[in-house]
């Protein structure tokens, strides 16, 4: 094959025998210009004896004959070192090879690689120095660059707040592989190639080489293999992924870890990722969560947290099993908070909750305080309806314990609410609307434990319409008071009337006190209405009075106005307003009533007896047993529940309980009323059993004061009074 060598003067290609027409000095000058680097032939002093085009180029001067090097090398970063070497090499012959220059050669910036070769004669004696200048400035520039981005890049791992890691897989793992041979290989490849001192510091190390080489399993993650799992299935990407890591220690904390794997050549080769210590925010989080999902006061779950337990409960519950949701709510409980404070009462509420707790330990139920003095306690599997209610009535018995608050014993009792799933509801909300009314239910009837029945549901929205529109009806004297006269026994004159009060709903018609009245009762309009009663009674019997009616009024009190620490006040108010005298005046209280609070009661109306108001306890028998404290009440009648007179004659046992009844009253020094008297021969056996007083049908129905007056004027006449 023949050799093409280029024509310095024309560009074109010459054939081997057209360089025989060179002579030996065109051809060394020929093969000096071929050179793709620079070169300069220098004396043994430094001075250039000759330039091929690269360096003229470079240099950009055709004439660099005769100048020294410190003379051509001006821009450079340090000539006069450039220049000894030179000199150096010219005189020792020993050649520099491979020296890096810097220099900035017409405002732009060049890097050599330079040899400083000797040249010698067929004798060997020095004859110059060869300086050959190889422009290695792109090389170099990327070299920098490179330097720069690792720079930066050590700068970004190092002061980042996150812990950054690669994870090296040798040899890499082709992505075409089934995801189970990818997870597999990762789990058994995967070492840590590089990290921040943030994430050794995570693992409790001080630098990040005493990691290098950590492989997943000896990460310390719980989840690991998961991890990896989600990553390979994300396509080798992996957002914020939270993760357990247990430490040397002991102590887990929580990191949330983003990873992103690197593909060449469809191979994975490494997986880089960033991970933050997140327990402290964890922490926060689920300390928001917690407080958002527990009661505050008492530590229990509160209705979000009990909504989300019964939800999972239900929708997980087998179609064979039972469930049951059962509201509890404390009687008379605002009664503790306005007497002994509102601390004592969060004192008792904080002693519930645990008294629950070990209730329910056994059926692994769910307590929840649903605000106020109003709880829950959800029972995911039951065997029977029966198992509901006998756990209803455990309840009820932890409830009843005393509770101990500065050596003073306060015994607590509860309406309780049922509602069973699925028989009657299958999801959260209607189960708790049927354990409210179950429960209201329960609190109506004083019966403690109801399970939910769809015929007192029906009462249900009527009673919340009532209590919605009763508050109204007493700002807007929307109730009207009817008056049942009462007549001694011995004499059958009218002694006095008792205040019934009636309500007539503009869109319901008469709505009767057995439903109103206890609507009142549960709340704080019960002290409005019995101030609007006493107001109305004490008005009506002034105006009797000065028509000469000589007689008393009886107004019926309840718990809660025996708490209310204005009652004594506004009846004293109200007897100054009208002129009358305590005398005129009769209080009827409930045993239950009394019962509710003993003590309170006693104290409340022996300053009523003190004020000279009559006090009569109402519906006799009925109620708790309060023969121990009957003889210290300050109590000058006692009233016999209807439910015993009206079959008195028919019954035997009534009949029996009347006359103990009468004969206790009066071995205790009290008058009896009996009320429910309809027919004479109940009025004559009452009488000759000695009750003083009586009221009911066969006398007067109860009546408004217009007919009263006529109904008075009337019998006082045919009484010849």
């Amino acid at each position: 094959m023949r050799e093409i060598t280029p024509d310095p003067s024309s560009n074109k290609l010459m054939l081997p025998e057209q360089l025989l027409q060179y002579s030996d000095g065109q051809f060394m000058q020929l093969l000096f210009n071929s050179l793709s680097s620079a070169a300069l032939y220098l004396d043994q002093w430094g001075r250039i004896c000759s330039a091929n085009d690269k360096a003229k180029a470079l240099f950009r001067e055709q004439d660099l004959l005769e100048k020294t090097v410190l003379e051509f090398l001006l821009g450079w970063e340090d000539p006069a070192n450039c220049h000894q070497e030179v000199l150096m090499v010219g005189r020792t012959g020993k050649s520099i090879l491979g020296s890096i220059e810097h220099a900035h050669i017409h405002h732009q910036e060049h890097w050599f690689q330079t040899d400083k070769v000797a040249v010698r004669d067929d004798e060997h004696s020095i004859k110059g120095v060869l300086m050959i200048l190889d422009d290695i400035t792109p090389l170099k520039q990327q070299q920098q660059a490179l330097k720069k981005s690792e720079a930066r890049y050590r700068a970004f791992m190092e002061n980042s707040q996150d812990g950054i890691w690669r994870f090296d897989l040798d040899p890499p793992i082709p992505t075409a592989w089934p995801d189970n041979a990818i997870v597999e290989a990762i789990l058994k490849r995967a070492t840590l190639g590089d990290c921040n001192h943030v994430f050794a510091k995570v693992y409790g190390k001080t630098s990040a080489e005493e990691l290098i080489g950590l492989s997943l399993k000896d990460t310390g993650s719980r989840t690991y293999a998961m991890d990896t799992r989600a990553f390979v299935s994300h396509r080798f990407r992996l957002s914020a992924q939270e993760i357990v890591w247990k430490t040397q220690s002991g102590n887990s904390i929580c990191l949330q870890t983003s990873a992103n794997g690197t593909i060449e050549n469809d191979h994975l080769i490494e997986i880089w990722g960033v991970t933050r210590d997140n327990t402290e925010r964890r922490r926060y989080i689920d300390q928001l969560e917690y407080q958002a999902t527990h009661d505050i006061l008492t530590g229990l779950a509160n209705r979000v947290r009990l909504k989300s337990v019964a939800n999972a409960t239900l929708n997980s519950r087998a179609k064979q099993r039972k469930s049951a949701l059962i509201i509890i709510d404390l009687d008379s409980f605002k009664e503790i908070n306005d007497t002994l404070g509102h601390h004592v009462g969060d004192h008792i509420l904080k002693q519930i909750g645990p008294r629950l707790e070990r209730e329910v330990m056994s059926f692994h139920g769910t307590v929840a305080r649903l605000g106020g003095d109003e709880f829950a306690v959800l029972l995911p599997d039951i065997d029977s309806d029966k198992q509901a209610t006998q756990f209803a009535e455990q309840i009820m018995g932890a409830i009843r314990q005393d509770f101990y608050i500065d050596n003073m014993a306060i015994e607590l009792r509860a309406s309780i609410g049922i509602a069973l799933c699925p028989d009657q509801a299958q999801d959260f909300s209607t189960l708790m609307r049927y354990a409210d009314v179950a429960m209201y239910t329960a609190k109506q009837q004083m019966s403690g434990i109801e399970v939910y029945a769809p015929e007192s549901n029906q009462h249900s929205t009527k009673r919340l319409s009532l209590m919605s529109d009763l508050g109204k009806a007493i700002r807007e004297s929307q109730l009207s008071l009817y008056y049942q006269p009462k007549i001694t026994l011995d004499t059958k004159a009218v002694v006095g009337v008792e205040a019934l009060a009636r309500w007539i709903h503009p869109t319901m018609g008469f709505i009767s006190p057995v439903e109103f009245i206890p609507i009142a009762e549960m709340t704080d309009m019960i002290n409005e209405m019995t101030e609007w009663v006493l107001d109305e009674s004490l008005r009506q019997l002034c105006h009797w009075r000065e028509r000469g009616f000589n007689i008393k009024v009886a107004v019926n009190i309840s718990a809660r106005n025996l708490l209310n620490d204005n009652i004594l006040q506004k009846i004293q108010s109200l007897l100054d307003r009208y002129q009358l005298p305590p005398q005129c005046l009769e209080l009827e209280i409930t045993e239950s009533t009394i019962m509710n609070n003993a003590d309170r009661s006693l104290k409340i109306l022996q300053q009523m007896s003190n004020l000279g108001i009559d006090l009569s306890i109402d519906d006799f028998g009925t109620g708790y047993s309060s023969l121990a404290y009957l003889k210290r009440l300050p109590v000058k009648w006692l009233k016999i529940d209807y439910v015993f007179i009206i079959n008195m004659l028919e019954d035997e046992q009534d009949q029996i309980i009347v006359n103990s009844t009468i004969n206790m009253a009066h071995n205790l020094g009290l008058l009896v009323v009996a009320e429910g008297v309809e027919n004479q021969d109940v009025l004559d056996r009452l009488c000759s059993m000695q009750c003083e007083q009586a009221q009911g049908y066969h006398i007067a129905r109860p009546m408004p004061a217009e007919e009263f007056e006529s109904w008075y004027r009337a019998y006082q006449q045919q009484a010849n009074y």
